[in-house]
């Protein structure tokens, strides 16, 4: 049901009372056709405010009705069934504006943006040098009365650049309108690049320009970006989404022709694409090329990121000659650029060297560069030689900056000192900062590309191994009660059977055998086989084979605690979609007469989904079959596109007008959503397992 046209136009124009209003905004979070005839109304509004008032011509209410001048004039009011003329033209010129106001919004944003439902933020530099934003949406996001936006930026490092740190920055933006809002934030002067989101304030709902995110790059004086904005902008996209990554790096080097960086990019794209016969072509058209940047470079004074990416650019094309001669001059003429450090790093990892002599040459370049990287690099070769003091020189080094750092990489960490027992006094109180950390959803631990409820789920898997390996540790020098206490918290605070099974193991040889049962019990009971099994066919913390009570005991916990974070939110599931062959169909016809439970993959484009995801959903096909639960595979381009397969009842469907990225709310390249038999979301995630999980345990 939906909400007439006068409610929504006075909702619009601001003009409802609170309660009245809340209800609308609610209808709304759930309504994708009245969340466009709002922006239709909008856009509508704005666009006859704009006009200048229009007047008739003297004549034509003459021509229209003429008038006998000698006769006796009319009255006023109109005779019965007939409107008055000016009504009628009125009507005929409002019919007019809004033809022409759908064909601008078709111009300015593109047909099937309209009919998608549109978003648009802008960032401009405003007096004083503030960033000025302004957010127009239909989305979910226009019923609300604030939102944030997170923004990342960049300002060029004059000793670093593939390792320049992005800034964070998040502002709210305040509703001037209903969809519109706007808010300043103060980015630093020196910013050439920006990239940014918009969510709402509990973090559950993102819009990300259908995946590509809202951009600001600092331009010239004729308007054009410059070449700092493009070079961050694919560093960026590289983050992001590589596929655009390399379309920018295309229009880059068509923009700047004689810089080498975005020339050898564009050479690393092209070449993973092409035949053997066309790559030698290729080659080949590249070579010339070369050779005129190499003799320009010799001629001029070419910078640090310029130089290294000759050298690269050489190399990717066989001339070792030319590589290593602008390695060496990057050496001597800019010795502390981080570009230096990264050709350092190469020469070190490929030399036939022992450990000790690596970390020695690796020192030295610390001392000179200090580049991020090469603590990164120092710190994995340090593991080898079991030396705390070595050891922790690294990791000081590497744990006082946050360049190429997440949740799961600080994880990582700690499962490395731990392999080393030696290192444990070290891996402790990296765990412990790790465990205390306050969880900042808002900050910039968390991806502009990643909910809340996706980024506190990878937090809390993270943790939950940290407090395994902390267990580990307590327990080896003695303290029983503080190695179960976490080792308990280890088991809380996510599901994960990887965990339940080391968990097992040892409370098996602390002699806990019913404990270790349980938690076996629970690694049995997941719905999910892995692409790596983490329990044996032998049964590595044993026994091997368990009552059935114990497992129903262990599938019904499964259920409660999966059950207990799920979503419950409307889908329209009359949104249109396209089949291979064109045809039109809507998601509810996709996910079957039966109505089962529904398993949607939705990516922008087929080839940014990993080989991975399909070989997961491949090994789990029987069991999503036997449960009933139905694949749906959704892009919105359709070729390349994974083979329809009906034995497994995978199709491929494609979202030309983004209606079904609409009720799904979706924002990611790649993302994973789960239907239950009422056709309500349950499931909106980043992970298959985690989609696989959830589909299988509401099929039972």
């Amino acid at each position: 049901m939906h909400i007439d046209y006068p409610t929504l136009s006075a909702f619009a124009d601001g003009g409802l009372d609170p309660a009245p209003s809340a209800a609308v905004s609610a209808h709304l979070r759930g309504c994708a056709k009245c969340r466009r005839e709002i922006q239709f109304i909008r856009a509508l509004g704005d666009g006859l405010r704009a006009l200048e008032a229009p007047s008739a011509p003297r004549d034509v209410m003459d021509e229209i009705w003429p008038v006998d001048q000698g006769a006796t004039p009319r009255s006023e009011r109109p005779a019965e069934g007939r409107e008055p003329v000016q009504r009628v033209w009125r009507l005929a010129l409002a019919a007019g504006v809004v033809g022409l106001m759908a064909a601008a919004l078709v111009y300015a944003f593109g047909a099937e943006r309209v009919l998608a439902g549109s978003s648009a933020l802008t960032l401009e530099r405003a007096d004083g040098g503030a960033m000025m934003l302004r957010y127009e949406t239909i989305s979910p996001l226009a019923a609300e009365t604030s939102v944030r936006t997170r923004v990342r930026y960049w300002i060029p490092d004059s000793l670093r650049f593939a390792q320049n740190e992005a800034r964070f920055s998040e502002i709210e933006l305040t509703r001037e309108a209903a969809g519109r809002f706007e808010g300043v934030v103060d980015l630093p002067p020196g910013t050439v690049y920006a990239v940014a989101t918009v969510e709402d304030f509990e973090g559950t709902y993102l819009d990300s320009d259908f995946g590509r995110f809202w951009e600001y790059l600092e331009m010239d004086a004729e308007g054009r970006p410059t070449l700092q904005a493009r070079r961050y902008q694919v560093l960026a996209a590289f983050e992001f989404n590589v596929p655009r990554a390399a379309a920018i790096a295309q229009r880059a080097a068509s923009e700047f022709p004689a810089q080498p960086p975005f020339c050898f990019w564009r050479l690393s794209f092209e070449g993973a694409t092409l035949s053997a016969a066309s790559n030698d072509t290729l080659l080949s058209n590249h070579a010339a090329h070369l050779n005129a940047l190499d003799r320009a470079a010799r001629d001029g004074n070419p910078g640090p990121v310029e130089i290294d990416a000759i050298s690269r650019y050489a190399r990717f094309l066989g001339r070792s000659d030319l590589a290593d001669y602008w390695w060496r001059e990057l050496r001597a003429r800019y010795p502390r650029h981080g570009a230096v450090a990264l050709v350092n790093l190469q020469t070190i990892l490929l030399a036939q060297a022992s450990t000790e002599e690596k970390l020695e040459a690796l020192e030295e370049d610390w001392a000179r560069v200090g580049a991020p990287a090469t603590a990164q690099v120092g710190l994995q070769y340090s593991y080898e030689l079991a030396d705390p003091i070595l050891t922790g020189r690294w990791l000081g080094r590497h744990g006082a900056g946050s360049w190429g750092r997440s949740l799961s990489s600080d994880a990582e960490v700690a499962r490395n000192l731990m392999e080393v027992p030696a290192l444990w006094p070290l891996a402790e109180p990296w765990i412990l900062d790790r465990l205390s950390d306050s969880r900042d959803w808002v900050g910039p631990a968390r991806r502009l590309d990643q909910s809340r409820y996706n980024f506190e789920a990878e937090t809390r898997q993270n943790q939950a191994h940290l407090y395994l390996y902390l267990s580990r540790i307590r327990l080896d020098r003695g303290d029983l009660a503080g190695g179960i206490e976490v080792l308990e918290r280890s088991v809380e605070e996510a599901w994960d059977p990887r965990v339940f099974v080391r968990a097992a193991e040892i409370h098996r040889s602390l002699g806990s055998d019913v404990r270790a049962d349980q938690l076996i019990a629970l690694a049995q009971a997941d719905p999910v086989a892995p692409l790596q099994p983490y329990l044996s066919s032998e049964g590595d913390a044993g026994p091997r084979r368990l009552a059935d009570a114990q497992l129903a005991a262990a599938r019904a916990t499964m259920r409660e605690r999966i059950v207990a974070d799920l979503l419950n939110e409307y889908v329209n599931l009359s949104a249109a979609l396209r089949t291979e062959a064109g045809e039109e169909t809507t998601l509810e016809r996709a996910a079957g007469a039966d109505r089962g439970v529904t398993l949607v993959l939705y990516t922008m484009r087929p080839d940014l989904v990993p080989d991975e995801t399909f070989a997961l959903r491949d090994l789990n096909s029987e069991r999503l079959n036997a449960a009933g639960v139905r694949t749906v595979f959704v892009s919105e381009q359709l070729d390349p596109s994974p083979s329809e397969r009906p034995e497994m009842d995978f199709r491929s469907y494609y979202d030309p007008d983004h209606e079904v990225w609409n009720e799904l709310r979706a924002w990611r390249s790649v993302q994973y959503f789960v239907l239950d038999r009422a056709g309500r979301l349950r499931h909106r995630g980043e992970d298959l397992e985690d989609a696989l999980r959830v589909s299988l345990v509401l099929a039972m």
